[in-house]
């Protein structure tokens, strides 16, 4: 029973450690747990390690994103292990730079992300894609070597001729300089209207950058249309050129029949010239012409025949019968024909015209 104990509160002993060691941990630092259980592992190989040591920061767009926590030699090259959060995200195509960090001269390894495919952990950023620091050595050395091939005096004399050039135009470079004061006292005076005018420069810029679709549009139609007129003068000089091939044949035309066509363009002339000198005369009886062709259409329109009226006679339905019976247009009625076929005269006085007759 006392073992049972023992074993049970060294069990209780030890998680209350572990849980007091968590609980430290996390009251200290817990923002650096949450990274280093997140952050992903990378490597990137570089032809000279340029000063960068474990611990360095690793960068994305000025912003800190991990550190370098390993730097080996490989093959000649350095080998640096970096981790990165898990937030970010490295392309197949991501470049990564040494560079100087601050003004003590403490390295920074600058990533750029690029690529459509992501990284996996453990891969590798190979030299093609990685860049050293500048060297200072290695300057100076290339300097130390180009100016061992230099001629001294070519170079003196360049400087001889360049100080005598500048004794000859010094009289001159001093309106020149006041200018430039003057200039830019100018500039200074108005700069209030340079940054107005930026400004309006600057809406001007937004305004084409929102309405960049409809200017591209706007070319686009404007290049057809030039397209359509390009088209159109084809046509027009096609036009122009069959124009003036059948203007030579008319003219052919009018010289080889030049005795027939003559006497009928005089007579042309002349009806021109009749019609032009009774131009008045004209114009004046053509309003009287229409009024006689509107009465002339009602005359003949009830039929092939005219219809006159006579005013102060009796009423054309008196004498109707009348002239029915003197010219025979009435139909039999008592000669045993029927009503509807032509027959000789009526008896007078009372012919078939509507009026009451006698019994059949």
């Amino acid at each position: 029973m006392l073992r049972y104990r023992n074993k049970k509160l060294v069990r209780a002993g030890f998680i209350g450690v572990v849980l007091c060691v968590l609980v430290v941990l996390v009251g200290l630092s817990p923002q650096r747990l949450v990274s280093m259980a997140t952050a992903v592992r990378y490597q990137a190989v570089f032809t000279e390690a340029g000063g960068l040591a474990v611990g360095n920061d690793v960068t994305v767009s000025g912003i800190k994103v991990g550190s370098v926590s390993d730097i080996a030699l490989r093959h000649g090259d350095a080998v640096v292990s970096f981790t990165v959060s898990g937030t970010v995200r490295l392309g197949t195509q991501t470049t990564a730079h040494i560079a100087t960090g601050s003004a003590l001269g403490q390295r920074v390894l600058i990533l750029k992300p690029a690529g459509r495919d992501a990284l996996r952990p453990l891969d590798v950023i190979p030299v093609s894609h990685t860049s050293s620091p500048y060297s200072l050595t290695e300057a100076v050395g290339e300097l130390t070597t180009n100016l061992a091939a230099t001629d001294t005096d070519s170079l003196n004399q360049s400087l001889q001729t360049l100080s005598e050039t500048i004794d000859r135009i010094a009289p001159q470079l001093g309106p020149t300089f006041d200018g430039l004061t003057r200039l830019s006292r100018t500039l200074n005076d108005r700069n209030e209207t340079v940054n107005e005018l930026l400004k309006h420069a600057d809406n001007v810029t937004g305004i084409l950058s929102e309405r960049s679709q409809q200017v591209d549009t706007l070319i686009l139609n404007a290049n057809d249309l030039l397209g359509v007129l390009v088209q159109r003068r084809n046509e027009i000089s096609t036009l122009l050129a069959n124009t003036s091939a059948v203007a030579e044949q008319l003219s052919g035309l009018v010289a080889d029949h030049e005795e027939e066509l003559g006497p009928t363009l005089d007579r042309l002339n002349a009806v021109t010239a009749m019609l032009q000198q009774n131009k008045d005369n004209i114009a004046k009886a053509l309003p009287g012409f229409a009024k006689y062709q509107l009465t002339l259409g009602e005359t003949v329109a009830s039929g092939s025949y005219y219809n006159a009226f006579v005013p102060n006679l009796l009423p054309a339905q008196t004498l109707q019968p009348f002239l029915d019976y003197a010219f025979g247009l009435r139909r039999g009625t008592n000669a045993g024909q029927p009503p509807d076929t032509a027959g000789p005269r009526a008896e007078f006085p009372w012919p078939r015209n509507g009026i009451p007759q006698g019994p059949r």
